[in-house]
């Protein structure tokens, strides 16, 4: 499998490609409205750095791109990409505007080309274990569900200064580390109905640097999601409430994580239980693995979970959270 790497600007670049190349995949080119960074990355990745994004899709021997570009930037180079026929691994969020997505969409399934977007929060085995004890009914019918996650990127200084440019991100916090609980609360509680979200920004760093979006479900669940850029460490809270049941899993992916379950349900967790976490709370294959997997199996077309249909569902999170932190209203999904 060949590839090209599409811009080396996002922070998950370095992470992402050691672990495509582990795969076996040849990644050939580089390109990057950044010269400098790009040439470096193709160094890196004994790839050849080309400033023509129009050649590298002209090149038949390519298979897909790697989209790590800046997110204003997603919209043209994924549908260029699409019409050339290249599969495509994007960073997310897909695009800001559900318009742009359905664009996007439209391209994609008209080229008949494999499209996967980057949701690394779903590599954790906690979460989707989580997903399987509400699957089985053993928290009984949800009625609540929070997710936070967040850091300090802001007040410690370890992400590079373009990362606060809306030109190139596109949003804050809520858009960055916002994403890990728009896609986990879905996945929970179902079909979003409405969103309201409060936003703001203390450090003077030109985004939203903390938020706190809660949604309404259909199923009448409310799911919030918060997230900071002003946090000590990095920190990951998860609680799902339901008539029968809680479940609460506290820690991130780069250390042991807390697990306590209490189920009416369940005999032995009658009262709230410290569970051990081994084999549950450990990742399981990247996006981008599951990528390449998907792109050498000629007989899927997509990933659930990783689909076009999660990809519009998280820009119109993100959509619908900014224009309530900027209209004050709640916003219908």
């Amino acid at each position: 499998m060949k590839v090209a790497l599409i811009s080396a600007w996002h922070v998950h670049t370095k992470k992402f490609m050691a672990r495509l190349l582990a795969k076996k995949v040849d990644c050939v080119y580089v390109w990057d409205f950044d010269e400098l960074r790009g040439k470096q990355a193709a160094d890196e990745y004994h790839a050849q750095f080309e400033a023509d994004y129009r050649v590298i899709l002209a090149d038949e021997t390519i298979d897909a791109v790697i989209v790590e570009a800046p997110t204003t930037m997603h919209k043209e180079l994924i549908i260029l990409a699409a019409q050339a026929k290249k599969h495509i691994f994007s960073e997310k969020i897909l695009a800001l505007t559900s318009q742009d997505c359905l664009e996007i969409e439209a391209v994609i399934r008209e080229n008949n080309v494999k499209f996967m977007i980057s949701l690394e929060s779903l590599a954790n085995n906690a979460y989707h274990y989580a997903f399987q004890l509400v699957h089985d009914g053993a928290l009984g019918e949800v009625t609540s569900a929070y997710f936070r996650r967040s850091h300090g990127a802001v007040i410690q200084n370890h992400l590079p200064s373009y990362w606060f440019d809306v030109s190139q991100s596109g949003g804050g916090v809520t858009l960055d580390l916002g994403s890990h609980g728009f896609t986990l609360l879905p996945l929970i509680c179902g079909k979003p109905k409405s969103v309201s979200c409060t936003m703001n920004e203390q450090w003077g760093s030109g985004v939203d640097e903390r938020s706190t979006t809660v949604i309404e479900f259909a199923s009448g669940a409310i799911g919030t999601a918060a997230t900071s850029f002003l946090a000590s460490t990095l920190d990951n809270y998860l609680e799902i409430i339901g008539t029968q049941g809680s479940l609460q899993i506290v820690g991130n992916e780069h250390e042991p994580q807390a697990i306590f379950i209490q189920s009416n349900l369940k005999a032995e967790y009658q009262r709230k239980t410290l569970i051990s976490s081994e084999g549950i709370s450990k990742l399981t294959e990247y996006p981008i693995e599951l990528f390449v997997d998907l792109v050498n199996d000629s007989e899927k077309k997509e990933l659930p979970y990783y689909d076009l249909e999660a990809a519009k569902m998280l820009t119109r999170l993100v959509e619908c959270a900014y224009e309530s932190a900027q209209t004050g209203r709640t916003v219908i999904y």
